[in-house]
């Protein structure tokens, strides 16, 4: 539909042309109409009309010096002028003008429908070819810029004057490419706005934004549009390294891609730079034991320390950045992780089986998952929801779960400085709280509870080095020392002593 002004000093006439035909029905329609010429200008510069109906003469600016103003400085627009007056010298001028037609007054329908048809097929020719002439230059862009991303040279790609790459400085950016509708929303977002230029690649569309476009943030109308689009469509998308000169793009696209790689790494629907990751070459990064981990989340589960499981998930995170490499590996490595604390939980809580069982069996979830910030938000969410499916809400929780835990685990490597971290305790806090609550140390309250179990396995047969393994003491001779400490006889004469009621009994 093209969008038409009536200029003409008479009501009348504007009124009644606006009335005469069906003017949609032949791809037009009236947006305005002015009483004489230099209303008329003004409206132009306003509306930028297509198609101008001008009355030949008119108080103040008639209509010839109207069209002579306003072709001076648009040539793509049309006119078709009326005129009370079958005059030559007129027509003459009004064809000087690149006038489309010539209509006299009274105005007879059929003629201005069959200009409007004339008129009609000009505007839709004129735009079909300036659309082609824009694809051609739009394709034309895209080769130079491709071939500068591939590292041809600058000096060697011949670049037309027609097209201005100059900017302050320029910025590779890649963004994910799912869909082709991806790229025709880029080119309104970016290229539209001239803050850049959208080339699609098969994998991802590359960005060559201009001007500190990706540096403006928050600042920006247009870059807040662009950061709004990306956490919609829920895309990964990074950028290269700022570099000033065209002839340097290269060097931004390659930063760009080696960032792109490590994408797993980073939520989806934001913009993320070299920065934002973690450097996996930092020495002080801790080692990376599954076991570990699996061990302190079950802690923290079991006693019901959400806010433990939240560090111990973030922490973990980093580590596995850092120590392992391949996608497929950190889902391996967290699957086992996942399924290790649940088959613990399984065991240690036999009555929450209906809760856990569901869970083991969903645990592959998490090869389905595009990114790491995906994986540990689950792993987050599913914990979450067995340490509100267990009773953590009364006094005392976590005494009563240390207690509890050290019943249920003395035969493990038990240590208060463990639990305090899990906890986010201080350690020496921690040794206070529990000595208060129970009258005893922790590592004497632990001793005790191995020796009383090991009392239990001496009586039912078991060997000394067979006992002390069992409850938790990795050198026999250590568990020599703490049982005569706490029962007043060896661990052997004991033994002895119940073997010996055993056979009086008998």
């Amino acid at each position: 539909m093209y969008d038409v002004m009536i200029v003409d000093d008479e009501a009348m006439v504007r009124e009644g042309l606006k009335a005469l035909i069906s003017w949609e029905e032949y791809g037009f329609r009236v947006i305005d109409t002015a009483r004489n010429g230099k209303e008329g200008f003004t409206k132009y510069r306003q509306l930028s009309p297509d198609l101008m109906i001008v009355d030949i003469r008119m108080p103040e600016v008639d209509g010839l010096s109207l069209i002579e103003s306003i072709r001076a400085e648009d040539s793509a627009i049309h006119f078709i002028i009326l005129s009370g007056h079958s005059d030559f010298n007129y027509a003459k001028k009004a064809l000087g003008c690149q006038c489309d037609d010539y209509l006299l007054k009274p105005l007879d329908e059929d003629e201005l429908i069959d200009s409007l048809k004339k008129v009609y097929g000009r505007i839709t020719r004129h735009h079909q070819v300036h659309e082609l002439v824009e694809r051609v230059q739009e394709k034309q862009v895209e080769m130079v810029l491709t071939e500068l991303l591939e590292g041809t040279p600058l000096s060697e790609i011949p670049i037309g004057k027609e097209h201005n790459f100059f900017a302050t400085d320029y910025q590779v950016a890649l963004v994910e490419n799912r869909q082709d509708r991806l790229t025709k929303q880029l080119k309104r977002l970016i290229e539209e706005q001239e803050e850049g230029y959208v080339i699609p690649f098969p994998e991802y569309i590359v960005i060559v934004c201009k001007n500190r476009f990706l540096q403006k943030r928050g600042k920006d109308h247009r870059y807040h549009l662009f950061a709004k689009w990306l956490e919609e469509e829920e895309l990964h998308a990074c950028a290269g390294s700022k570099v000033v000169n065209l002839a340097d793009i290269y060097e931004s696209y390659q930063s760009a891609k080696r960032l792109y790689e490590k994408k797993f790494f980073v939520e989806k629907g934001r913009l993320f730079t070299a920065d934002q990751l973690v450097d996996r070459s930092k020495p002080e990064a801790p080692e990376f034991s599954l076991e570990s981990y699996a061990d302190r989340l079950y802690y923290s589960i079991d006693i019901g320390n959400m806010e433990g499981c939240v560090a111990i998930i973030e922490e973990l995170k980093n580590v596995v950045i850092v120590h392992l490499q391949e996608e497929k590996e950190i889902k391996v490595a967290l699957f086992q992780l996942y399924s290790n604390i649940l088959h613990q939980l399984v065991r240690s809580h036999p009555n929450m089986e209906g809760v856990l069982e569901p869970l083991v069996m969903n645990a592959g979830d998490i090869y389905q998952f595009e990114h790491l910030p995906g994986i540990m938000a689950f792993l987050t969410k599913q914990l979450k929801y067995v340490i509100d499916c267990m009773d953590n809400g009364q006094p005392d929780l976590l005494l009563r779960k240390m207690i509890a835990l050290i019943h249920k685990d003395y035969a493990k490597n038990l240590r208060l400085e463990t639990l305090a971290s899990v906890f986010n305790y201080n350690r020496a806090y921690l040794g206070k709280l529990f000595k208060n609550y129970t009258g005893e140390y922790f590592n004497t309250y632990l001793d005790k509870v191995r020796i009383e179990n090991g009392k239990r396995l001496l009586q039912k047969g078991y060997k000394v080095y067979e006992v002390a393994e069992k409850i938790g003491y990795a050198n026999v001779d250590y568990f020599h020392r703490k049982f005569k400490k706490y029962v007043g006889v060896s661990p052997s004469t004991f033994r002895k002593r119940h073997d010996h009621l055993q056979v009086y009994h008998d």
